[in-house]
């Protein structure tokens, strides 16, 4: 198959981690098939060809307003230019709103069936943190028009599926297409070895608590304090790994001092790709406390890594969390002092968190999964 996708930025070498789980997509269907990736906003504009890629950018940078649709015009333009070199076979957005709508613009033109994966908050209005793409009339316009004109409509958890049914796009086209874990990458690390003698119920010695995210409000990072600091009245040596940059930074410290996390709080900032299984390996349990999650790669890829999650109902996270998802610091706090407190049962949940991940959601079962979904648009009969 020649395939097209479209996507907000991209790698514009092997070593650029831009969007990982995207690039690691492509390389995967590279394997055996054409790709050509189309990114609006980044990197610069050019040309950019490695790992049987063919990278066109448009290079938009963070120009929006009016700008806004000539990038989107430009994207299409770049898509129908290269058909007429080699002829795609389908045409795939990544995400709904801006890269929906110029796949969108070029399936109608073109002919081409188009699929749309849903990654973001295009569906998303939190009005009170000022998220999600609903908040503005075109990008919720702009969303429409793409998901209407989709053959399928994908989206990477059963919680983003919900959200799509309330926005009453037709059940036909909704399909469950979650991003896959690059699962040679991110692995358990080796355990200890345990006496035999021990069979008593014994408690996690020295926890570790992580969370790898954007300091943004839709990240909740404040609910994550205020689980440390209840978890800490009971496990005084309790570590928090919180690894992510972003404008809260500030505040988030200012609310780690008034609840005296300090010697807790373990500030990873940026950690880059290929680091971030040691960060998970070196922890023991992840911690989601975000209002949105469109799926949640980190959750995920923790999981690879042998580690438990608990967290909020939203994204992928309230299909795999160990213990049911929780809304308050009160319940997520007694959660974690039960899981760590059984240490036959917690390492029982590190063995289900990779197994997990190995059966359905591993990158060789993504590409599988969206392959299957192209050869249904294909051959519809």
């Amino acid at each position: 198959m020649r395939i097209a996708l479209i996507t907000p930025g991209f790698s514009a070498h092997p070593d650029d981690w831009a969007i990982p789980a995207l690039l690691n997509l492509a390389r995967a269907l590279a394997e055996q098939h054409q790709i050509h990736i189309f990114s609006q906003r980044y990197p610069s504009p050019g040309l950019y060809q490695f790992d049987n890629l063919t990278h066109h950018a448009v290079g938009g940078g963070q120009n929006f307003g009016l700008t806004s649709a000539k990038i989107w015009l430009k994207t299409t333009q770049a898509i129908v230019q290269q058909h007429r070199k080699t002829p795609f076979d389908l045409l795939h957005a990544f995400w709904a709103d801006e890269a929906g709508f110029s796949v969108a613009l070029a399936g109608s033109w073109l002919s081409r069936p188009v699929v749309v994966s849903i990654g973001g908050g295009e569906l998303t209005n939190l009005p009170d943190i000022n998220y999600g793409a609903q908040r503005f009339l075109t990008r919720r316009l702009t969303t429409r028009y793409a998901l209407k004109k989709a053959a399928l409509v994908t989206a990477g958890s059963a919680y983003q599926l919900d959200v799509c049914r309330a926005h009453h796009i037709p059940e036909s086209k909704l399909r469950l297409a979650p991003l896959g874990v690059d699962t040679n990458l991110f692995q358990p690390a080796p355990l200890p070895v345990k006496s035999k003698i021990q069979n008593r119920k014994s408690k996690i010695e020295n926890p570790v608590l992580v969370q790898a995210a954007s300091l943004l409000p839709v990240k909740n990072q404040r609910l994550l304090l205020e689980v440390l600091a209840q978890v800490k009245k009971e496990i005084p040596q309790i570590k928090l790994n919180l690894a992510g940059s972003g404008p809260l930074y500030s505040e988030l410290a200012e609310v780690a001092g008034q609840f005296d996390l300090n010697d807790s709080l373990l500030w990873q900032q940026q950690v880059a790709y290929l680091a971030m299984p040691s960060l998970y390996q070196s922890s023991h349990l992840y911690l989601q406390t975000s209002r949105h999650e469109s799926q949640g790669m980190a959750v995920l890829e923790a999981m690879a890594c042998g580690v438990p999650v608990l967290g909020t109902p939203v994204g992928v996270a309230r299909e795999v969390a160990c213990l049911p998802p929780q809304t308050s610091a009160e319940a997520l706090a007694a959660q974690v002092v039960e899981l760590f407190s059984d240490e036959t049962h917690y390492q029982e949940l590190r063995r289900q968190a990779r197994q997990r991940i190995e059966a359905g959601y591993s990158l060789m079962v993504a590409t599988q999964n969206f392959l299957n979904l192209y050869h249904e648009v294909l051959n519809p009969h």
